[in-house]
């Protein structure tokens, strides 16, 4: 194997990796928050695990979505994301309401739709899948990139790093000024994905943007936190702790994607995205329903959720993205799309 299919196979192995711990805290937290008024306590006071994997995936993201969209069409692109996302969502979303439906709240039938559709983490409406939240911003960036890649700015699209920024800090503002709890989240979720995108062109086109977005994030993020102060859930510190120790779980996995990846970490990240979505079920029947507790909880629940994301994977996940990819695969004789070009 040559030393540039090493690189490459290296920098996949590296954001599966990343993905697996993300998926993995998200899980951690989630089981802890159910048995531990202390970790509780932590978790308010400092730092929040699940958040940290939450801004991890959004650099993964911003590294991957570009790569894909520049080695194929966009029909091909959005019909392989379609069935990556949405058939294991319309499942997870179907069990947790058959397990949960009594502590879902009464909820308007076009909110169902927008959360059906995932477009409820955009309008600020209530997940009735929790972790779902997430779901539509990152959409919202695919949605960039899409119309980035048809303008011919694919590569330019990184600079709205600095407008998302931007919007975080304004709206952290006026919700100082307003005495309101402004979605602050969504735009720095959408600065996290710009820099992972910076860091793909750094990569890839030698690109040194990446230097001063995160310069800017390192800087800015915390005092957009401070300037909006309390909202009630999230104290400053752990906000800010929680962004910051996402990008450095990110980054550390970056500066160490020449060496091999644990197989186990592997395997994690193949199945990260049914781990992040079912894994809420599970902890919602052993805890609600079943009334467990303590360390056979928390041991029931990790292996339950594990189990559960392996079957969501291998029977659902894989078949759809199997499907995904035979649709986007061109016919005979025409180009799946325009090829990759050098910025």
């Amino acid at each position: 194997m040559s030393s540039g299919e090493t690189a490459g196979r290296n920098r996949i192995e590296f954001l599966d990796a990343v993905r697996g711990v993300a998926a993995s805290l998200v899980v951690f937290h989630h089981l802890m928050v159910n048995i531990s008024p202390e970790y509780r306590w932590f978790g308010h006071t400092f730092f929040d695990p699940g958040r940290i994997g939450v801004v991890a995936f959004f650099l993964v993201s911003g590294y991957v979505i570009p790569m894909s969209l520049r080695s194929g069409s966009q029909k091909a692109f959005w019909l392989k994301r379609f069935f990556r996302l949405f058939p294991v969502y319309w499942v997870a979303f179907a069990l947790y309401f058959a397990v949960a439906h009594e502590s879902i709240s009464d909820a308007p039938l076009w909110v169902w739709g927008m959360n059906f559709l995932m477009l409820n983490g955009l309008l600020g409406l209530v997940s009735i899948l929790p972790p779902a939240w997430t779901l539509s911003i990152e959409l919202l960036f695919y949605v960039q990139s899409s119309a980035a890649r048809i303008r011919g700015l694919l590569d330019k699209a990184i600079h709205a790093g600095w407008l998302w920024l931007a919007l975080f800090l304004a709206l952290a503002v006026g919700s100082r000024v307003l005495g309101k709890d402004l979605p602050v989240t969504l735009p720095l979720l959408m600065f996290c994905a710009a820099l992972g995108h910076a860091l793909y062109l750094r990569d890839h086109a030698g690109s040194g943007v990446w230097k001063y977005l995160l310069g800017a994030g390192l800087v800015l993020g915390p005092v957009g936190t401070y300037v909006r102060g309390h909202d009630g859930e999230w104290a400053p510190l752990t906000y800010s702790l929680s962004f910051l120790m996402g990008l450095g779980l990110f980054f550390a996995f970056y500066l160490l994607q020449a060496r091999p990846v644990p197989k186990v970490l592997m395997s994690l990240g193949g199945i990260s995205y049914s781990l992040y979505l079912f894994h809420i079920t599970v902890t919602y029947a052993l805890h609600d329903l079943l009334g467990l507790g303590g360390p056979v909880y928390f041991l029931a629940g990790a292996a339950a959720s594990l189990v559960l994301a392996y079957l969501a994977h291998r029977f659902v996940e894989e078949p759809f993205n199997h499907v995904g990819r035979a649709l986007a695969r061109p016919r005979s004789g025409v180009p799946v799309g325009e090829p990759a070009r050098t910025p």
